[in-house]
C-alpha cells in the first residue's frame, strides 16, 4: 500500500474515532461562523460602500459652487486652490500631462509635493471629460479618496487651456467607524461560535439520546436479555421510526428464537418418544423376553416398525419446513387446480372408502393458478388427510376450487363435517407442533407438523391460508392463490380444459369438475 492510500485511509478513519455529537456540533459551528463573516462582510462592504459614496457626494457639493464662481473669463489657479482646500481636504491643479500646477498639499522632507499617484490609464478614463475617484494611502498611512475632474480655466498668457483638479478628503472618520464595526463583527463571530457550540451540544444530546439507548439497548439484547425496548414516544421523525422499527425487529427476533426454542424442544420430545419406545422393546429382544415366541417377536418387530415409520415421517415433516424455511427458489407453472383435485381424490378414494366417508369434487369455470404442482399437492393432501383423520364414518369432505374476479385469486376449500375446532385452538392452528388434543393426535399419528407444511407452502406462492369453524359442525379449510394468465392457443383463444369423472369413495360417483373455457 502506498503511502497516499495509507494517508487516505487515515483520514477516513477519523470520522469514526469522534463522537457523533462532537462531529454535529463541530458541523453546527462552521456552518454558523461562516454565516456570521458572510454576513460580517456583506454588511462591512455595504457600509464601507455607504461611507465613501456620501464622503465624495459630501465632496462634490463642496467643489460645485466654488467651480461655478470660477468659469471663465475669471483667471487663476492658485486662488481655485485656496477656495477649495480644507483642514480634511488637500487640491492640486495638474495640466494635461498629470504635472502639478497649482497646490495646497502636505510637503515631504525634501520640499517635493505630495500629490496622490494617479492611476494607470487615467488619461483614458478623463478623455470624455468623466470625473473619476479612487482610494489612495497618504503619506501618514490614512486612507484618502482622490476625485480627478477636469476643468477648463483662463491662464496668466491668456487662452483657455485644460485642466484637471484633483481633491484628496482623509477617510479617517469613516475608518473609525468601519473599525468599530470590525470590532463588532469579531465578537458577534466569537459570541455565535460560542452559543453555537453550545447549542449544538445540547441539541445533539438531546437527538442522540434516543440513539444512545437504543445503542444501550441493543447491546443488552446481544447480552441475552430479549425482553429490552427502546420504547421511544411514538413520532413521524426518522429518530422515532428507527426506534419504533428496532423494537419491531426485537419483538420479531424474539418471536423466533421463543419459537426456535420450542421447535427444538418439540422436536426432541416427538423423537424422544419413538426413541424410547425403540429402546424398550430392543431390551425386550436382548433380554429373551419373547421366550421365543415367534407371535411376541412379530408384535415386536410390527411395534418397531410403526416407530420406525413415525420417526420417518417425523424427520421428512421436519425436513421440509427446514427447506421452507431457507427459501429456496420454486418453479413456478400454471397448474389446472381441477385436474389436481380429480386425481387427489382417486389417490385418496380408498382410504375414505375404507372409513366410509362420502368425498366429492367441485371446480367451477376455468380455474389455474402458478404453483408448484408437487407442493401445491402436498398442501391440499395435508387438508384432506387432516380431514380424513376427524371426519366420523358416515361424514362428508368437500374439495372445491372457484375463481375470484375481483381479487384475481383461486380459492381452494376442504370442508369436513368432523367435530371442528375448538375457538381458542384456531389462533395455534398453524403452529408447528400444535395439537388441540395431544393425546388424540398421538392416536392419530399427528406430528402437529401438517398444517404448518401447508401454510409455509402456500406462503411461498405468495398466497394465504385460513380455517374457518364451528365446534360440532366441522371445519373448513380455504387456500387462496394468485390466478394464473390466460394461456392462449395459436389462434389466440384460451385453450380448454375438459373434465373428467373419477370413481368415489365409498360407492358415491364423484362429482365431475366442469367444463373449464
Amino acid at each position: 500500500m502506498s503511502i497516499l492510500s495509507r494517508v487516505n485511509a487515515a483520514f477516513r478513519r477519523i470520522p469514526w474515532g469522534i463522537p457523533v455529537g462532537v462531529q454535529l456540533s463541530a458541523l453546527y459551528t462552521l456552518v454558523l461562523v461562516a454565516t456570521l463573516a458572510l454576513l460580517g462582510w456583506a454588511l462591512y462592504a455595504r457600509l464601507e460602500g455607504f461611507l465613501v459614496s456620501n464622503t465624495a457626494e459630501r465632496l462634490d457639493q463642496m467643489t460645485r459652487p466654488v467651480l461655478a464662481g470660477h468659469r471663465p473669463p475669471m483667471l487663476g489657479t492658485d486662488q481655485l486652490v485656496r477656495d477649495l482646500s480644507r483642514s480634511d481636504v488637500t487640491v492640486a491643479v495638474l495640466d494635461e500631462q498629470g504635472e502639478v500646477v497649482a497646490s495646497l498639499l502636505a510637503y515631504s522632507g525634501d520640499d517635493t509635493p505630495t500629490v496622490p499617484a494617479l492611476p494607470d490609464g487615467w488619461q483614458e478614463a478623463v478623455s470624455n471629460g468623466t470625473r473619476i475617484q479612487w482610494i489612495s494611502t497618504a503619506p501618514g498611512g490614512e486612507r484618502q479618496l482622490v476625485m480627478l475632474t477636469p476643468i477648463t480655466l483662463w491662464t496668466r498668457d491668456g487662452p483657455l487651456k485644460s485642466f484637471y483638479l484633483e481633491q484628496a478628503i482623509s477617510l479617517a472618520p469613516a475608518d473609525a467607524v468601519l473599525n468599530q464595526l470590525r470590532v463588532y463583527i469579531l465578537l458577534g463571530i466569537l459570541v455565535g461560535s460560542a452559543i453555537g457550540v453550545t447549542a449544538g451540544l445540547a441539541l445533539t444530546r438531546t437527538i442522540l439520546r434516543p440513539l444512545d439507548r437504543m445503542v444501550t439497548t441493543a447491546e443488552a439484547i446481544a447480552g441475552g436479555d430479549l425482553t429490552r425496548r427502546v420504547a421511544l414516544p411514538p413520532g413521524r421523525n426518522e429518530v422515532a421510526r428507527l426506534g419504533g422499527a428496532f423494537d419491531h425487529m426485537v419483538e420479531r427476533l424474539a418471536a423466533t428464537l421463543q419459537a426456535q426454542r420450542r421447535f427444538v424442544a418439540d422436536a426432541s420430545h416427538e423423537l424422544r418418544t419413538p426413541l424410547t419406545s425403540l429402546e424398550g422393546l430392543r431390551e425386550m429382544l436382548l433380554i429373551g423376553a419373547d421366550r421365543g415366541d415367534s407371535g411376541t417377536v412379530q408384535r415386536t418387530a410390527r411395534s418397531i416398525h410403526s416407530e420406525l415409520g413415525r420417526m420417518a415421517r417425523l424427520v421428512a415433516d421436519l425436513l421440509t419446513l427446514s427447506r421452507l424455511d431457507s427459501a429456496a427458489p420454486m418453479t413456478f407453472v400454471p397448474v389446472d387446480v381441477g385436474r389436481l383435485l380429480d386425481d387427489l381424490a382417486g389417490q385418496m378414494a380408498p382410504l375414505a372408502e375404507a372409513r366410509q366417508i362420502n368425498l366429492t369434487v367441485t371446480c367451477q369455470g376455468a380455474v389455474v393458478v402458478q404453483a408448484e404442482p408437487d407442493r401445491l399437492k402436498q398442501v391440499v393432501l395435508n387438508l384432506v388427510d387432516n380431514a380424513l383423520r376427524y371426519t366420523p364414518p358416515g361424514g362428508q369432505i368437500a374439495l372445491s376450487a372457484m375463481p375470484d374476479e375481483a381479487a384475481r385469486t383461486v380459492r381452494i376449500q376442504v370442508r369436513d363435517t368432523g367435530p371442528g375446532i375448538a375457538p381458542e385452538d384456531l389462533p395455534h392452528i398453524f403452529d408447528r407442533f400444535y395439537r388441540g388434543d395431544p393425546s388424540r393426535a398421538r392416536a392419530t399419528g399427528n406430528t402437529g407438523l401438517g398444517l404448518a407444511i401447508a401454510r409455509a407452502i402456500v406462503e411461498a406462492h405468495h398466497g394465504k391460508i385460513e380455517v374457518q369453524s364451528t365446534p360440532g359442525a366441522g371445519a373448513t379449510f380455504t387456500v387462496s392463490l394468485p390466478v394464473a394468465p390466460a394461456t392462449p392457443t395459436t389462434d389466440g383463444r384460451r385453450r380448454p380444459v375438459t373434465g373428467r369423472r373419477s370413481p368415489l369413495a365409498g360407492g358415491h360417483p364423484l362429482r365431475s369438475a366442469q367444463d373449464r373455457l
